[in-house]
C-alpha cells in the first residue's frame, strides 16, 4: 500500500465513524430531517474516499465492467457531498419550508453537472485501467481533462458558497445564540472548504498547464492533500456541534475535581486542629480521593468546611497587614507577584500562624467556631473557589510557623503540619 492509499484510507476511516456515530442518532430521532442531509453529506465523501484506495477502485470497475467507473463515481460522491453541504447550511439557517425550495433547484445543478460529467467520462476514451493515476493519464487528453475541470468547477463553486454560508452563520450564531460548539462547528466548515478549495486549484492548475505543454504533477498532489485535510476538518466541524459539549462537560468536571484536590492541603490544616469542621471526615487520603465519586458534593462541602474553620479561627488571625506576614514567607512568596496572589499568600501565613495560636490555646479540646448563616453556603461558592485554591497552594509551599521564627501571640514551635501526605486524624 504506498502512501496515498494509506491517506485515502484514514480519511475513509474517520468519515465512516461519523457515519455510524449519526446513524445511531438516527436510530433514535428517524424522521429528523436534518440529520439525514447530515449523515448524507458525512457519508458521500466516506463512499468517495474508499472508491480512491486503489484495490477497491479495481474491484469496482470489474464489478461493473466499464474501466475506470470508480473515478466518475467518486467525482460523483464529492460534487454531491458540496451540494448536500449546502442543503446542510440551509436548514441550519432557515426553516426546512424556505430551504427545501432552495434545495431542489441545488438538487436540479447537481443533476445537470452528473450528466455533464457522465457523457465527458463516455467520451474520454478512458479503457486503460489507471487506479492511482487517472487525473495524470487522462487530464492532459481534451475530453479527459474538461470532464476533470467540470468535476473541480462544480466541487469549487460548492466549497465557495458552503465557507460563505458557514461564515455567515457563525457569525449569526455569535451575536444571538449560546451555542459555542455550533459557532466552533461553522468556522471549521469554512476553514476546511477554504482548504479544499486547494484541490480544485490543483486540479484545474494540472489540467491547464498540460494542455499548455507543461506537465506540473506536484500540483496535483499539492490538491490531493488539500482534499484529504480539508474533508478531516469539515467532518468535524460538521459533528462537532453534537459531541462538543461533551468535550466541554467533561473539561469543566476535570476543572473542578483539580479544585478539589487543590484545596486539600488548606482544608487538612484546618482538620488537623478542628476536626469538628469535617461533616464526614475521610478515614485517609485514598478515602478522600474516593469522595471525586460525587464530586460536586464533595467541592461543596471542602468549601463550606473551609469557611468553617476560617470563622473559628477569626480571633486567632493577625491584621492582613502585620509586618509578621510578610516575614513568615522570607519575603519570597508575596514578593513580585499580582495583587490577587500577593493576598493569597498571606491570607496562608496568617492562617497557618492562627491555627498554631489555636492549637496552642487549645491543645486537647476542639475550637468552638461561631455558627454561620445558613444562606452563606451559597453565597459566591463560584468566587472563592479560585481565591481558596490559591491560598491553599501558598500554605502548601509554607514551611511551618515554628521553621521561620517566633509567631506574634503564640508559642515557640507551634506548627500545623499542613503536607497533603500527612494522615487525616479522627
Amino acid at each position: 500500500m504506498d502512501g496515498k492509499s494509506g491517506i485515502f484510507l484514514f480519511c475513509a476511516g474517520v468519515a465512516w465513524i461519523a457515519v455510524g456515530y449519526k446513524l445511531v442518532a438516527l436510530a433514535r430521532n428517524p424522521r429528523n430531517l436534518n440529520l439525514w442531509v447530515l449523515t448524507l453529506c458525512i457519508a458521500l465523501p466516506a463512499a468517495g474516499f474508499t472508491m480512491a484506495v486503489p484495490a477497491v477502485y479495481s474491484a469496482v470497475n470489474r464489478f461493473f465492467g466499464v474501466p475506470n467507473l470508480a473515478s466518475l463515481l467518486v467525482y460523483g460522491c464529492i460534487v454531491g457531498y458540496s451540494i448536500t453541504a449546502l442543503v446542510m447550511l440551509m436548514l441550519w439557517h432557515m426553516p426546512a419550508a424556505e430551504a427545501l425550495p432552495r434545495a431542489r433547484v441545488l438538487a436540479v445543478f447537481y443533476g445537470l453537472v452528473l450528466v455533464a460529467m457522465a457523457v465527458l467520462f463516455a467520451f474520454s476514451g478512458a479503457t486503460v485501467e489507471a487506479p492511482s493515476d487517472f487525473d495524470d493519464v487522462y487530464g492532459p487528453r481534451p475530453v479527459g481533462g474538461t470532464f476533470l475541470l467540470v468535476y473541480v468547477s462544480a466541487f469549487a463553486f460548492g466549497l465557495g458558497v458552503a465557507a460563505w454560508r458557514s461564515l455567515q452563520f457563525a457569525n449569526r450564531v455569535a451575536r444571538t445564540d449560546g451555542r459555542p460548539w455550533l459557532r466552533r462547528g461553522l468556522r471549521l466548515v469554512a476553514a476546511g472548504s477554504i482548504v479544499a478549495l486547494g484541490y480544485c486549484l490543483g486540479k484545474g492548475g494540472y489540467v491547464v498547464a498540460a494542455w499548455l505543454g507543461t506537465r506540473l504533477p506536484a500540483l496535483s498532489d499539492l490538491g490531493t492533500l488539500c482534499a484529504c485535510l480539508g474533508a478531516l476538518v469539515i467532518t468535524t466541524g460538521f459533528t462537532i456541534p453534537s459531541w462538543g459539549p461533551s468535550l466541554s462537560a467533561a473539561a469543566e468536571k476535570l476543572d473542578r475535581a483539580r479544585t478539589y484536590l487543590r484545596l486539600y492541603p488548606l482544608w487538612h490544616a484546618m482538620y488537623q486542629v478542628m476536626p469538628e469542621i469535617a461533616l464526614d471526615p475521610p478515614a485517609s487520603r485514598r478515602a478522600d480521593l474516593r469522595m471525586l465519586r460525587d464530586l460536586d458534593f464533595a467541592l461543596y462541602r471542602r468549601v463550606i468546611e473551609i469557611r468553617d474553620g476560617r470563622l473559628a479561627l477569626a480571633p486567632y488571625l493577625a491584621p492582613d497587614d502585620e509586618p509578621s506576614a510578610a516575614a513568615g514567607t522570607g519575603g519570597r512568596t508575596a514578593a513580585g507577584t499580582g495583587g490577587r496572589t500577593s493576598a493569597a499568600a498571606r491570607e496562608a501565613v496568617r492562617i497557618r500562624d492562627a491555627l498554631g495560636r489555636l492549637r496552642a490555646a487549645h491543645p486537647d479540646q476542639p475550637a468552638a467556631h461561631p455558627d454561620r448563616p445558613a444562606a452563606d453556603e451559597d453565597a459566591d461558592l463560584a468566587a472563592d473557589l479560585e481565591f481558596l485554591g490559591q491560598v491553599s497552594s501558598a500554605l502548601r509551599r509554607l514551611p511551618p510557623a515554628g521553621t521561620v521564627g517566633n509567631s506574634p501571640g503564640g508559642p515557640p514551635g507551634a506548627t500545623v503540619d499542613s503536607s497533603p501526605d500527612a494522615p487525616v486524624r479522627n
